[in-house]
C-alpha cells in the first residue's frame, strides 16, 4: 500500500512537471510605428486571462507561464491607438514585434470626472474638457495658473499675494472645486486657494467639467470641477527629475520615485519652487498723487511640497492605501514695504480601501483630513516679534468620510450610490467674534447611467444635503448624449448648492486701507445650470461648440457700506461687507478645436464669450472680461534618436470690469521647444527651452491697480528632465 502511495505521488509530480514544462514564456518588444523607438509603459495583456504586464524602458515585455494556444493580444498606451491582434503561442513562437500608431487626438482617452466612472472621452455622457500630457508639455508652464490660461480660454487668473483669484466662465474661486486625484484641494487666503502646491511637472492630465456638479461632488461645484490626475508608473522602478531655470530668480525642482513590487506600490514626490519676484511699476497711487514704492506685483517666495502614497493589495479583490502630503509656502515682502510676509502650512493625510465584488462592481471608502495654517512671518524685529518669528492668523480644518458603491445592474445600466460626512472648523484669534466657528454636513447621493439606444445615453443623479446651519437641500442633475455619424450632441441641466463658508459668515480683516467684513445673516447659494453642445469628430479634426447659462440665486459678493467713525480714525478708507445678490449669473459660449495639418504640424485653440451679470442691479460682475481666446501651433519631428517638439501658443483677453476702473486687456505669445534624446539603456533625457511673452507686454499701471495680467515681460527659460526606468 505504501509503495502504491509513493507511485501515486511520483506520478502526480511528473504530471505537474510535465504540464509546467508545456507552458512557455511569451516575450516581445513594442515600438512606435513612425519612429521605431521603444514604447515604455505600454499595457500588454492576453484577453480573457489574468496575464498582463507593462513594457520596460527598452519596450520589452515578458508574460511568464503561458499555456500554449490561440489568444487575443491587446496593447494600449496613452498617446497611441490601441492594438488588438490574434496570436498563437507555443514552444516555437519567435519574439513578438509590436508597433503602435500615434494617436492624433485625445478622443480615445478615458475620463472619469463627469460621472465618477470611466468613459472614453468621445462617448462620455457628461461633457468633459481634457488637457492631456502632450498639451501640458507643449506649454511648459512654470505654474498651474499659467498652464490653464495657456490652454483653456474658459479660465482666468489674477495672481497676487492673497492667492490666484481663479475664474471659470465668469464665476470665481469659491464656486470651483479643485481635486487632485479625486481629493479636494483645501485651505485659502482671502477666499483664494493657493494653487502653487500643484506642480505642472507632476500632472498626467487635467479633466474639466463645467457647470453645476453638486449632485456628485457637493458644495462648491457650482461653476465646475477641475480634476488633476498625477503621473503614475507601472514599471518596477521609475525615477524622474525635472529642473527648470528662468529669469527673476526662478528655480524649480520636481522629483518622483515610483516603486512597484507585486502587491505593494509606493509613490513619492518632492517639489521645490522659488522666485525673486518682480515689479511692474515703481509707483503706487496715494490718493491723487503717485509715490515711489518697493512693493512688487509678485513678491519673492519659496515653497516645497512632499507627497507619499503607499498601496497594498492583500488579495486580488482588496486594495488599501495611506497617503500624506506636506506643503509650505514662504512669501517674502521687501523690508521697506512691510514688517512681515505670509507663510502657509498645509498638512493632509488620507486612507482608504477598495473592494471588488466582481469584475464590474466595487465598494470604496475614503477618509481625508486637511489642516491649513496661515501665518505672518516677520522679516525684522518688530514690536514683540523677532526676525523670522511666525504669528498664526488662521487655522482651517476639514475632515471627511466618503463611502460609495458602483454596481452594474445590466449591460445598459450602471448605478452609483454613496454617502458623505464633512466637518469644517475655522480658528482665527482677533478675526472671529468667537474662539472658533465650525459646522458639519451630511449627504447621500445616487446616480444612474443608462444606455437607452446605441446612439443615446443618459446620466441622472440626485444628492440630498443636510447642513448643520442651513438645513436641507436637493441637487438633481441630468445629462444626455446623442450620437449621429461623426456628431455628438449633449444637453445638461443641473442644480448647484453652496453653503456660505466660515469666513464669509464670521471673518473680518484689513488690507491696504480696506476693511472686509463677514455677515452671519447670509443665505446659501443655489444655481440652475443649462448647457447644450455639439461636437464634430473625425480622425484629423475635432471641434465643439457649447452654449450655457448658469443662474445663481443669492450669490455672495462684497458691497461697499458706510465706514464707522472708529474705523476711519484707524485709517480705514473703505468698508466692504459680504451680502447676497438676489439674482446673478453667467451665460456664454465656448468653442474648442484641434486639427492635424500633416507633415508634423498641429493647430488648436478656442474662444470663450462670457456675459456675467448682477441681475438685481443690472451691472456686470467684477473681475470678469467678456472675450477670451487661445491659439496653439505645434510641430514634431524625429531624427533617429532625437525628437524635436516645438510649440507657439498665444493667450488673448479683453479688459476686465471693475466698478472703480477696468483692467486692461492683453495678448501674450510664448515659444517652447522640447528636445528628447532616446537611449537604449534605462535613462532618457529631455531638454526644454523657450521664450515667454515674446512681444514683451507689461502692464505698468501703478502698484495696487487692477491688472489683467502681472506677467513680468519677455523672459527666457530652460529645463532638463532625466528619467530612469526599468
Amino acid at each position: 500500500m505504501q509503495k502504491i502511495n509513493y507511485l501515486l505521488i511520483l506520478f502526480f509530480l511528473l504530471m505537474v512537471s510535465f504540464s509546467w514544462a508545456q507552458n512557455v514564456n511569451f516575450r516581445g518588444t513594442v515600438t512606435g510605428k513612425d519612429t521605431s523607438e521603444p514604447v515604455a509603459g505600454a499595457n500588454v495583456y492576453l484577453a480573457g486571462t489574468t496575464l498582463g504586464t507593462v513594457t520596460k524602458s527598452d519596450g520589452s515585455f515578458e508574460l511568464r507561464n503561458v499555456k500554449p494556444g490561440n489568444y487575443e493580444l491587446i496593447i494600449s498606451c496613452v498617446g497611441f491607438h490601441r492594438v488588438k491582434e490574434n496570436v498563437t503561442i507555443n514552444n516555437q513562437v519567435a519574439a513578438y514585434q509590436g508597433t503602435l500608431v500615434p494617436s492624433k487626438s485625445t478622443l480615445g482617452e478615458v475620463v472619469i470626472t463627469g460621472t465618477g466612472t470611466p468613459h472614453h472621452l468621445k462617448s462620455a455622457p457628461v461633457q468633459t474638457e481634457l488637457i492631456d500630457n502632450k498639451l501640458i508639455k507643449q506649454i511648459a508652464a512654470p505654474n498651474f495658473t499659467d498652464l490653464l490660461t495657456g490652454i483653456s480660454p474658459s479660465f482666468d487668473f489674477t495672481p497676487g499675494t492673497m492667492g490666484s483669484f481663479m475664474q471659470l466662465n465668469g464665476l470665481g474661486n469659491d464656486y470651483i472645486l479643485v481635486l487632485v486625484d479625486g481629493k479636494r484641494v483645501y485651505g485659502d487666503i482671502g477666499g483664494q486657494s493657493d494653487l502653487n502646491r500643484i506642480s505642472p511637472d507632476d500632472i498626467e492630465r487635467i479633466e474639466v467639467v463645467k457647470g453645476a456638479s453638486s449632485a456628485l461632488y457637493g458644495s462648491e461645484a457650482i461653476a465646475g470641477v477641475i480634476n488633476v490626475i498625477t503621473k503614475k508608473s507601472d514599471q518596477t522602478i521609475h525615477v524622474n527629475n525635472n529642473s527648470r531655470f528662468g529669469e527673476n530668480g526662478e528655480w524649480q525642482q520636481h522629483n518622483n520615485v515610483d516603486l512597484n513590487f507585486g502587491r505593494f506600490t509606493s509613490s513619492t514626490s518632492f517639489d521645490h519652487k522659488e522666485s525673486n519676484g518682480w515689479q511692474l511699476s515703481r509707483y503706487e497711487q496715494d490718493d491723487d498723487e503717485l509715490i515711489e514704492t518697493d512693493a512688487k506685483a509678485q513678491d519673492s517666495y519659496s515653497d516645497y511640497t512632499f507627497d507619499q502614497k503607499l498601496s497594498y493589495s492583500p488579495t486580488k479583490k482588496l486594495n488599501v492605501y495611506v497617503q500624506g502630503t506636506k506643503f509650505e509656502h514662504d512669501l517674502k515682502k521687501p523690508l521697506t514695504v512691510s514688517n512681515y510676509g505670509y507663510y502657509y502650512d498645509d498638512f493632509s493625510y488620507a486612507a482608504g480601501a477598495k473592494y471588488l465584488l466582481n469584475k464590474t462592481d466595487y465598494i470604496q471608502a475614503d477618509w481625508n483630513s486637511d489642516r491649513f495654517k496661515y501665518y505672518y512671518k516677520y522679516n525684522q524685529d518688530y514690536s514683540d516679534f523677532t526676525d523670522g518669528e511666525k504669528d498664526k492668523q488662521t487655522e482651517q480644518l476639514r475632515e471627511s468620510f466618503n463611502l460609495r458603491g458602483v454596481f452594474r445592474l445590466n449591460k445598459a445600466q450602471l448605478l452609483t450610490a454613496g454617502g458623505e460626512y464633512v466637518k469644517e472648523e475655522l480658528k482665527s484669534p482677533g478675526r472671529l467674534t468667537a474662539e472658533k466657528a465650525d459646522a458639519y454636513t451630511l449627504a447621500a447621493y445616487v446616480q444612474d447611467e443608462i444606455s437607452i439606444l446605441k446612439q443615446l445615453s443618459l446620466v441622472a443623479g440626485l444628492r440630498y444635503v443636510y447642513h448643520e446651519e442651513f438645513g436641507n437641500a436637493l441637487t438633481p442633475k441630468i445629462s444626455a448624449l446623442y450620437k449621429i455619424h461623426d456628431f455628438n450632441f449633449r444637453g445638461t441641466y443641473a442644480r448647484g448648492f453652496k453653503a456660505p463658508t466660515m469666513k464669509e459668515l464670521y471673518y473680518h480683516y484689513e488690507k491696504r486701507g480696506y476693511l472686509y467684513l463677514g455677515n452671519p445673516d447670509l443665505d446659501p447659494q443655489t444655481s440652475d445650470y443649462y448647457a447644450a453642445s455639439v461636437e464634430y469628430i473625425v480622425q484629423d479634426l475635432s471641434f465643439s461648440l457649447t452654449a450655457y447659462q448658469n443662474d445663481v440665486k443669492d450669490l455672495i459678493d462684497y458691497q461697499t457700506v458706510e465706514t464707522s467713525e472708529e474705523d476711519a480714525a484707524n485709517g480705514i478708507k473703505t468698508t466692504r461687507r459680504h451680502y447676497n445678490i438676489a439674482e446673478a449669473g453667467t451665460q456664454g459660449i465656448d468653442f474648442l478645436f484641434n486639427a492635424n495639418l500633416g507633415a508634423g504640424f498641429t493647430v488648436g485653440g478656442g474662444y470663450s464669450y462670457v456675459d456675467a451679470k448682477n441681475e438685481t442691479d443690472d451691472i456686470r460682475l467684477e473681475n470678469v472680461a467678456r472675450n477670451y481666446g487661445n491659439l496653439r501651433l505645434g510641430y514634431q519631428r524625429q531624427w533617429n534618436k532625437y525628437r524635436l517638439n516645438a510649440g507657439l501658443s498665444a493667450r488673448f483677453q479683453d479688459e476686465k470690469y471693475y466698478d472703480d476702473g477696468n483692467a486692461d486687456g492683453y495678448n501674450l505669445w510664448k515659444l517652447t521647444t522640447i528636445h528628447r534624446f532616446n537611449t537604449k539603456g534605462p535613462f532618457n533625457f529631455e531638454v526644454t527651452g523657450g521664450i515667454d511673452n515674446i512681444f514683451d507686454y507689461v502692464d505698468d499701471s501703478p502698484y495696487g491697480s487692477h491688472y489683467g495680467t502681472i506677467n513680468p515681460g519677455r523672459t527666457f527659460f530652460a529645463g532638463i528632465n532625466i528619467t530612469f526606468a526599468r
